[in-house]
């Protein structure tokens, strides 16, 4: 049997075959991260001198990603093949010089070890297709220009161009899953999604927040995926961005006027979402208290579909033992604790309801946890599509990660009648709940997909069977 017919028909083998390149990819990645910034930087001073009318530069060594050969920067001792072999030859060599002992950094196999799994994890999700010979290197090419932003602040014209060229002629070719009209819309609304972030903040505060790099870098993103998965990518690469800024002030390894990169950001959300990003949400189920989202998610459910249930998260990140619930019992005091540990929503719920000011302090505690599960929730999907069931869809953050809102729609009278008999609680507070979310004419403006629950089950069911085939179509379309 060939190689290729392995490689067609054994997913193991094809698993550790692109596994093994990478990690010899991952050692040229490490060239690549260390001197295409230094060989900008000398391109640069050139221009400078010949803007400026300065002499020439004395000659010096030729400097590129083939010349010199690797050496020890400490005492020149040329690194031979067999003390470059990756992640084995560090082993080997307990971290440091065969000639002087000096210490080599471990990043070097991090580097290496990281690309090979990145095509073994891409090989593995995608398969054997021409689709994945060109997601392995653009995930290569994300690395590089994750690590080189870390250290640098800059993300090479020579990477992001390339990588932007190679999204749309993928599409042209008929190889990306993303129709050329998607991956040339995505490209454009790529750059001016961060464009106008950026002017937006500069007349603001008179600061840049960010570089044009970070542009160029979400516009090849949007060539490689389409339009409809930036939201996606901006939430991730933010949500990451905001948490990691918070632990770097926290413990002063950087300061608060300190730029931190968000290229590194940009780049791991666009791999994650160019993996799972169809997969993660497909459709996302909205509705007010009593319209009848539980029927519709569990019909839909006994479809195949997977549910992520935004109420079901909400109860689990408060459990006992939880960090969200040691901060709310801080807040809220002991008495809403019940005798066996766990929180009494109905006490909580009767609190925020009351006080607005309690109830922000309720969602800036539940609500990042909440996000977290969520996504954790949805990256492990496999169905064909996912269903996102929250009744503060519209009024949350959580609908940027969607492509639809569906909506489970009901007259305010039978809304209050369902719910007062479901829970047994006051007319009032249920009105006071209704009162507290979107407008039912604002969440109609709003919707893709509207069903009218306002009858029985049979007449549930049926609106329900014909958005499911339309899902299943568009999942299709973007499989």
């Amino acid at each position: 049997m060939s190689v290729l017919s392995l490689l067609e028909t054994s997913p193991v083998f094809l698993v550790v075959l692109v596994f093994l390149f990478g990690l010899l990819v991952g050692s040229f990645l490490n060239v690549v991260i260390y001197r295409l910034p230094v060989m900008m930087e000398r391109a640069w001073q050139q221009e400078a001198r010949s803007v400026l009318s300065l002499p020439e530069a004395p000659a010096a060594e030729p400097f590129n990603l083939a010349t010199p050969a690797s050496r020890c920067p400490k005492c020149g001792h040329a690194i031979r093949w067999y003390e470059n072999i990756p992640v084995v030859s560090w082993l080997v060599l307990r971290g440091k010089c065969s000639a002087c002992g000096t210490a080599i950094s471990g990043r070097y196999p991090l580097i290496e070890l990281t690309a090979g799994l990145i095509a073994a994890i891409t090989a593995w999700h995608v398969g054997y297709s021409p689709w994945l010979w060109a997601l392995i290197p653009a995930g290569w090419c994300l690395l590089a220009l994750a690590m080189i932003d870390y250290d640098t602040t800059l993300l090479p014209d020579d990477l992001t161009y390339p990588l932007l060229w190679a999204g749309l002629l993928l599409a042209v070719a008929g190889i990306s899953p993303v129709s050329l009209s998607d991956a040339v819309v995505g490209a454009a609304a790529g750059y001016l999604a961060l464009w106008s972030v950026y002017w937006a903040f500069k007349l603001l505060t008179g600061k840049e927040g960010m570089g044009y790099g970070d542009f160029k870098l979400l516009a090849a993103l949007g060539a490689w995926m389409g339009w409809q998965l930036l939201p996606l990518v901006i939430l991730l690469s933010s949500l990451v961005g905001a948490v990691v800024g918070v632990l770097l002030l926290a413990t002063g390894l950087v300061k608060r006027d300190q730029g931190i990169p968000f290229g590194p950001y940009l780049a791991a959300a666009g791999w994650i979402a160019l993996l799972w990003g169809n997969q993660m949400v497909s459709a996302y189920l909205t509705g007010g208290i009593g319209s009848g989202k539980t029927a519709a998610s569990d019909y839909l459910a006994s479809k195949g579909v997977t549910v992520v249930d935004a109420d079901l998260v909400s109860r689990l990140v408060v459990e006992p033992g939880q960090p969200a619930l040691r901060a709310i019992t801080v807040r809220f005091g002991d008495h809403i604790i019940q005798p066996d540990g766990t929180l009494d929503r109905r006490a909580l719920r009767e609190i925020v309801f009351a006080d607005p000011a309690a109830r922000k302090d309720l969602e800036a505690i539940t609500h990042p946890a909440i996000a977290a599960e969520i996504f954790r929730q949805l990256q492990a999907s496999s169905s064909a599509y996912t269903l996102l069931v929250s009744p503060l869809l519209l009024e949350s953050s959580q609908h940027k990660m969607t492509q639809r809102i569906l909506l489970i729609d009901v007259p305010e009278e039978l809304q209050l009648l369902r719910t007062a008999s479901r829970d047994q609680v006051a007319e009032a507070q249920v009105k006071a709940i209704i009162a507290a979310q979107m407008s039912r004419a604002d969440k109609r403006q709003r919707a893709d997909d509207i069903v009218v629950n306002d009858a029985d089950l049979s007449s549930l069911h049926r609106q329900l069977d014909a958005l499911h085939t339309t899902y299943l179509k568009m999942a299709q379309a973007h499989a």
